[in-house]
């Protein structure tokens, strides 16, 4: 009896284990946006960026996967269609799991669109079979309160244009129905917008700016109409309009950023987002030659050997490490931070790994220069991402911003022939909205990435948050960087901050340290509307990353206010002019002679073709000299707060012979005003 008890529950217990009602599985069906079937799409399923299944539909346009319950990403992939990724999708436990999905036809085999998962309006039996529900058996159904959704994204209304934007907005209902909202039926009020806790006010307050006339640059005051959001009628603005400056903190380094770090003042924007840009070592590599090594993997270590940061050096063979930058790390040799020997240096040239035992300086110290025996070469790829908010707060800006955009992409390429240009784009709103993020991948077709620019507009939004951490993991981890490149451009325009949670600054920090090992340069451009909170969050990722920060002004009278930097004097230019202005000094290289280039781009006329100033040594100690082929207007040398401390009234041709000696280490700018046109380069001087 006891026997047969036994083998009774061995056996239900077997059946348990093995019933194929305990199996999780993810189903669905993928269409056009016709509701005709895919055949053969691909389906992804991803788990922290890496493929773990993969599946093709059937004839029917449907599959099946067998899957551990948890959360995934999902991208769904046919010939023809924008690839569509799907976030956090959780696949429960023991449950058939349903995920039907829609694909929009598009050329561009790269656009990759990415939206939030969405509570199904139903959740289906956990039978293959399900049954049918009647009228009265929906209306029972109990529905999901409204909590955090703001009054514009609830509009049902709003909500038909985001399902096809073909689509005549629904019938009105009766006052009393409930209505849906991301797949879930709504029948409480919304709740008013939550107000938004306005920054802390810094004592410290920016110097009066004005814009310099010796450099020619003309910002017209005019009258300057702003197009409604969408306004599909209105002809695109021309380029030059927008008005902006930038403020480099690397740059500032001993007389700004540590100056805010010692007085307290930005501890709250610390804690906030959990960034911690104090403990800074600059590292300058370069061959026997004094021919800076570019694009070269370092890594900046403890003395057991772990690895604190990593980062690539620039066009110019520096590199930007950090200690504790995410305030994790709790190595002992931390507690000695002022011992010299506490961190070790590691890189890799042409394979060969180079390990100097030179103790380490921070960088209020100086920089940490090493040569090594190296071939004079640099790679000619250049990768740059734009993303872009697009949310409808983006509205008053993006019109104009989507111009000068375009203008920087022509021009950036004509002016450097020699390099192979590779551009994408990300185009990113919220999770609440019609998509999270939509991308064009890097490709050398720079008419791809201009024709996905001009489609693309701003709307949804609401509240103030933007998915912003999605927007830089799209950027970093999902597009195609070249492993081999003298310039990694990522421009990030926003005027809104990310969310704040804890799973937000996380992804934030995990994005910013792959950014930096990959020497992916973000530069941020905030438009109007931004905080105090995201300016500095901004000043970080331009700190962490060797990049600067960017922003737009007042000057030029379109969009909302801007927020004042926090910086010392800056230089007010037309947006189009400072990017392109950055794009040439992350590309410029020296030649094998030690010579850094300041090249004018060809115009029609031919008055400008071929036109290159030389200036060297680069790095400069005491004095480097400037080669003029022709006279020029003006030669001015300006510090990094952005003020005159040389100048050269219509130098002719030849040779120059500029003094540097006194001035303190750091770097410098060299601006040439020629035809009324001015171009710029970037000196280093140090110390011997």
């Amino acid at each position: 009896m006891k026997i047969t008890l036994f083998l009774s529950s061995l056996w239900l217990a077997l059946a348990a284990l093995f019933s194929p009602a305990e199996k999780t599985f993810l189903t669905g069906k993928v269409t056009d946006s016709n509701g005709e079937v895919l055949i053969g799409a691909n389906v992804k399923i991803l788990k922290n960026n890496e493929i773990v299944w993969h599946t093709m539909t059937d004839y029917d346009g449907n599959y099946r996967l067998e899957l551990d319950s948890g959360t995934y990403h999902v991208e769904f992939l046919y010939t023809g269609f924008a690839t569509r990724r799907i976030l956090d999708v959780k696949v429960r436990y023991a449950q058939i799991n349903f995920l039907d999905v829609t694909l929009e036809p598009n050329a561009d085999l790269q656009e990759v669109v990415v939206t939030a998962y969405k509570v199904p309006l139903i959740e289906q039996d956990k039978i293959s079979g399900g049954h049918t529900l009647t009228s009265d058996e929906i209306k029972s159904l109990p529905t999901r309160p409204a909590a955090g959704k703001t009054e514009e994204k609830m509009s049902p209304k709003k909500k038909a244009v985001e399902k096809k934007e073909t689509a005549k907005p629904s019938s009105p209902k009766p006052e009393a129905a409930p209505y849906a909202v991301d797949g879930v039926r709504v029948t409480s009020a919304p709740p008013p917008a939550s107000d938004f806790d306005g920054p802390m006010k810094l004592a410290y307050k920016p110097t009066e700016t004005e814009i310099s006339r010796e450099e020619a640059i003309e910002i017209a005051d005019k009258e300057v109409v702003v197009p409604p959001p969408g306004g599909p009628s209105q002809p695109a603005p021309r380029a030059g309009l927008l008005t902006a400056g930038e403020w480099n903190d690397l740059h500032n380094w001993n007389n700004h950023w540590l100056d805010l770090l010692a007085d307290g003042e930005i501890e709250a924007y610390q804690a906030m987002y959990g960034f911690f840009p104090k403990q800074r070592y600059t590292v300058l590599l370069t061959n026997e030659q004094d021919f800076p090594l570019a694009d070269v993997p370092v890594m900046l270590m403890n003395r057991w050997g772990q690895v604190l940061w990593e980062a690539k050096t620039d066009n110019t063979g520096k590199a930007e490490l950090w200690v504790e930058m995410f305030g994790n790390d709790n190595s002992p040799e931390l507690k000695n931070i002022n011992n010299p020997f506490s961190f070790l240096l590691s890189f890799k040239i042409d394979g060969k790994p180079f390990n100097p035992a030179t103790p380490l300086k921070p960088a209020k110290d100086g920089i940490n220069h090493f040569k090594t025996e190296a071939k004079c070469e640099t790679p000619k790829n250049v990768d740059i991402v734009w993303a872009v908010d697009a949310t409808g707060s983006m509205g008053d800006e993006i019109e104009y911003l989507k111009t000068e955009l375009l203008d920087v992409i022509g021009r950036a390429k004509s002016r450097n022939p020699e390099l192979a240009f590779r551009m994408g784009t990300v185009f990113y709103r919220d999770v609440t909205d019609a998509y999270i993020t939509k991308s064009s991948g890097l490709s050398p077709d720079i008419s791809k990435t201009v024709d996905f620019i001009k489609k693309q507009s701003a709307d949804g939004g609401g509240d103030y948050p933007e998915a912003v951490h999605s927007a830089l993991e799209e950027a970093v981890f999902n597009q195609k960087w070249s492993e081999n490149a003298i310039a990694r451009i990522c421009f990030l325009v926003l005027d809104a901050s990310p969310h704040q949670s804890p799973e937000v600054n996380a992804s934030l920090q995990k994005s910013i340290r792959e950014a930096a090992k990959l020497g992916i340069r973000i530069v941020p451009v905030a438009a109007s509307g931004i905080q105090k909170d995201t300016e500095f969050l901004m000043k970080f990722f331009g700190l962490a990353t060797n990049g600067t920060y960017v922003f737009l002004t007042d000057h030029s009278g379109i969009g909302g206010k801007h927020l004042e930097p926090t910086s010392d004097e800056y230089k007010v230019e037309p947006l189009n002019d400072l990017l392109v202005r950055i794009i040439t000094e992350y590309t410029t290289t020296e030649t094998c002679e030690g010579k850094s280039e300041i090249r004018f781009a060809d115009d029609p006329q031919g008055q400008n073709a071929n036109w290159q100033a030389f200036y060297y040594p680069n790095p400069a100690s005491s004095q480097f000299t400037l080669e003029l082929p022709s006279g020029v207007q003006s030669v001015t040398i300006y510090n990094s707060e952005g003020k005159s401390v040389r100048k050269l009234e219509k130098p002719q041709e030849g040779r120059h012979d500029v003094l540097v000696s006194d001035l303190p280490a750091g770097f410098y700018t060299i601006r040439v005003l020629k035809d009324g046109q001015l171009q710029s380069g970037k000196l280093m001087v140090m110390k011997v």
